[in-house]
């Protein structure tokens, strides 16, 4: 209409601030949710595209720590040098060795295997990280927690498929990621009993630049500003889809949005297909589901002993370290 101006882009971005301000805490936090896959899954897909560029995957996964160091910074700026003192550098250090372990495997799984099968198969975390707390934490493995283990560990074999044609090395290399991370989660809970989780963020970020270094430095190859410029990019999307994640978890409970993780497959076969021309087979999509399915269970059966206070003492819900 003549007359009236259009409308710009920092009017409705504005307006969609406002609209997510004033709404529920549950309802921010599946947004926020949605929001981290988005990132997370786009973050896969610059990765993937680095590599094509010329770059391994282990220079690539320094580059991330190195830039992801640079998004910290002013943060630390903010609070202060005195926000990384700890009294536990041991388990700065054995998490860091632990958590390079399980990046290194995810970020070359991601160039080898298609985006949507590596969604699907990090579905399995909950998984390891309950066999992980009953096995150092003494929690007990119940009737239902091993059933929706062994739906799991199904629905990962469907992905996988071993022994036929279809078997995809990186989808081994990412289900073994995703297992080591576990182990990760299991010394975060420790170090949360010292640190605080800046303080952990901070450290880790050190860590894994200092570790992931070394493996870098064998397959090293100059990178040329567009390369940077990617990798910068990646660095700027893990810590938005990490600070996501951080702050649902403190908006709502973990059963209320874990199904909203979900979405992680849909972004990452919707990226997959218009990026690289992937389209994902009816196996990774029903594989997805079964683990999703029993991981949500264990979600929303953990969250329940939570509140009732029957949890083991030195364990809680997998899903809340």
């Amino acid at each position: 209409m003549e007359g009236v101006p259009p409308a710009r882009p920092v009017n409705l971005l504005q307006r969609l601030y406002g609209a997510i301000v004033i709404m529920p805490p549950t309802a921010k936090a599946v947004c926020l949710m949605i929001f981290s896959a988005a990132m997370f899954q786009s973050m896969n897909a610059v990765i993937r595209h680095v590599s094509d560029l010329g770059l391994h995957p282990f220079e690539i996964a320094f580059f991330r720590n190195v830039f992801g160091i640079v998004v910290l910074v002013p943060l630390i700026a903010r609070y202060g040098i005195g926000v990384m003192r700890t009294s536990r550098f041991d388990l700065h250090l054995l998490r860091g060795v632990i958590n390079v372990v399980s990046m290194l495997c995810f970020f070359y799984s991601v160039t080898v295997a298609p985006l949507a099968s590596v969604a699907s198969l990090g579905f399995t975390l909950p998984l390891f990280v309950t066999i992980y707390a009953a096995i150092m934490l003494k929690e007990r493995l119940h009737s239902r927690r091993l059933t929706a283990l062994a739906i799991g560990v199904i629905g990962a074999l469907m992905i996988i498929r071993p022994g036929s044609d279809d078997m995809n090395l990186g989808n081994l290399i990412v289900l073994g990621g995703t297992a080591v991370w576990g182990m990760a989660l299991m010394v975060i809970k420790l170090q949360s009993r010292h640190d605080s989780s800046l303080n952990i963020t901070i450290w880790s970020s050190i860590m894994l630049a200092l570790l992931s270094a070394i493996p870098a430095i064998l397959v090293w190859k100059a990178p040329g500003v567009e390369q940077l410029a990617w990798m910068a990019l990646t660095g700027l999307l893990g810590t938005a889809g990490t600070m996501a994640v951080a702050q649902a978890l403190k908006l709502a409970d973990a059963s209320a949005i874990m199904p909203f993780d979900f979405t992680k497959l849909v972004w990452a076969a919707l990226i997959g297909y218009l990026a690289f021309g992937q389209v994902p087979d009816m196996w990774v999509w029903i594989g997805g589901a079964v683990i999703f399915s029993s991981t949500v269970y264990l979600t929303y059966r953990e969250s329940r002993l939570a509140r009732a206070g029957k949890l083991h003492p030195r364990g809680g819900a997998p899903l809340d370290v």
